[in-house]
């Protein structure tokens, strides 16, 4: 089973996301796995990097550092944190061998923050009957 989707995030900003992994009935989830016991695959813009996945346990978000992506134990399900460090199409595949199931999950980092500047978005206007203003 292969679960994928894709999000845009931004450049240098921590990246959140959960990871759940099915025993063979498909239905009740596994816990208590750890880094070791999972295969993490990282690319970037097609190219595959080695960074490792590794337990995150007690880190705050200050402390998440490009070249790693941290596993947490989130108790129903499992968290992975990261932070992308260049602009451009970003994938990572996490694989749970014994159960034969990959979260590919695909990621469009843009450089900027994610915050409208001041007076930036929609507005919206109305205009009445005879182009008045009084809707």
């Amino acid at each position: 089973m292969a679960t994928t989707r894709g999000r845009l995030v931004y450049n240098n900003q921590v990246v959140y996301d959960q990871a759940d992994f099915f025993q063979l009935d498909g239905f009740t989830r596994v816990s208590g796995l750890t880094p070791s016991q999972l295969i993490c695959e990282v690319f970037h813009n097609n190219v595959k990097l080695l960074w490792p996945l590794v337990l995150g346990t007690g880190l705050t978000e200050t402390q998440v550092v490009s070249g790693h992506i941290l596993w947490d134990d989130l108790g129903s399900s499992y968290g992975v944190r990261w932070r992308p460090n260049a602009v451009g199409y970003w994938r990572i595949l996490i694989t749970y061998a014994p159960g034969t199931q990959i979260l590919g999950q695909d990621y469009d980092v843009n450089s900027g923050t994610g915050v409208l500047p001041p007076g930036g978005g929609l507005k919206a206007s109305f205009t009445g009957p005879g182009g008045r203003n009084d809707c």
